[in-house]
């Protein structure tokens, strides 16, 4: 198999995507300035929550609101810089991901900024009123969209990558290929689930209140669990057929020679088989990690197999 390399995308794409880098940094920057800013007129409780727009029904330490909101932001900041310094995935990926990394860490700036401002100018919890300040607590959840816009749609590449030349097999030679796939994504997927359980449940076992967060605790550690589960995947294919495993050995398919019927290489679309991950459909399933080059398997009986692979060919 002949090595290739991806080369280093143009600088007009390259300046967008440290732009893109540093917008997400913003949130845990204003997070970070705005208490610097405050210092000691900090109180000691936050309004926390709202039934309405008049005055809130609920408050919090400030110290805890702070860590929790500085530690999702930077994250998200962190989390991205990574993303964004890695080959793959592609562009499109990379844009979905920032999108709610973004989205994660614009709320987690407002759920810090505008109640603790409130608190500050009413001086005390009682006199936070939410009135208009409802809609910029709002807009802030739409954060992620700002560096997801500046993020180019597709690297611009300075030249062109070499295409390894397909295995050719004699007539009493047989091949075999393995190989394991890493799903960025999905890595990125249980940070935010892993980091939105601890922003939801950080505060009730902070209240002293553990017992009322077993079971949301319990559903965040099944959730990661199963996106961690597609982080790392390996295929092979050989005279026993094709088998995808995940990260914890677990089978995710299994198809023997005499049952395949038709392989293809072509360009898989996750609208096409049902979205990402593990996806099963009448007829057809797939495990589709990004969008691009895969095989679409077809069974003797009709069923289709789709997995998203580089060099398919």
């Amino acid at each position: 198999m002949h090595d290739t390399t991806t080369p280093p995308p143009a600088a007009p794409a390259r300046g967008r995507i440290i732009l893109a880098g540093l917008a997400m940094a913003v949130p845990a920057i204003v997070i970070a300035f705005t208490r610097f800013v405050w210092g000691d007129a900090l109180p000691v409780d936050v309004a926390s929550h709202w039934s309405g727009t008049g005055a809130p029904d609920d408050s919090l330490p400030a110290a805890g609101v702070f860590l929790v909101t500085l530690i999702i932001a930077s994250v998200a900041a962190i989390s991205t810089s990574v993303l964004l310094a890695l080959p793959k995935p592609d562009m499109r990926t990379k844009r979905m991901i920032l999108l709610f990394l973004g989205i994660l860490a614009g709320m987690a700036a407002s759920v810090w900024v505008i109640p603790t401002w409130l608190t500050l100018q009413a001086g005390s919890v009682d006199g936070a009123v939410l009135g208009w300040w409802l809609l910029p607590l709002g807009a802030c959840s739409l954060w992620g969209v700002i560096p997801a816009a500046l993020l180019p749609a597709r690297p611009v590449f300075a030249g062109a990558a070499a295409r390894p030349a397909p295995m050719e097999l004699g007539e009493t030679e047989v091949g075999a290929w393995s190989r394991s796939l890493t799903a960025l994504m999905f890595v990125w997927l249980t940070v935010i689930v892993v980091t939105i359980g601890a922003a939801a449940y950080t505060p009730v076992l902070l209240g002293g209140e553990p017992g009322a967060a077993v079971f949301g605790l319990s559903i965040a550690v099944v959730a990661a669990l199963l996106c961690a589960s597609f982080i790392r995947l390996r295929v092979s294919v050989d005279w026993r057929g094709l088998r995808v495993v995940s990260l914890f050995g677990i089978p995710l398919k299994r198809m023997s020679l005499d049952r395949i019927d038709v392989v293809e290489a072509t360009d898989i679309r996750p609208g096409d088989w049902g979205g990402w991950g593990y996806r099963i459909m009448p007829g057809r399933s797939a495990v589709v990690l990004r969008s691009g080059p895969g095989l679409v398997v077809t069974s003797t009986s009709g069923k289709q197999f789709a997995i998203t692979i580089d060099d398919p060919e």
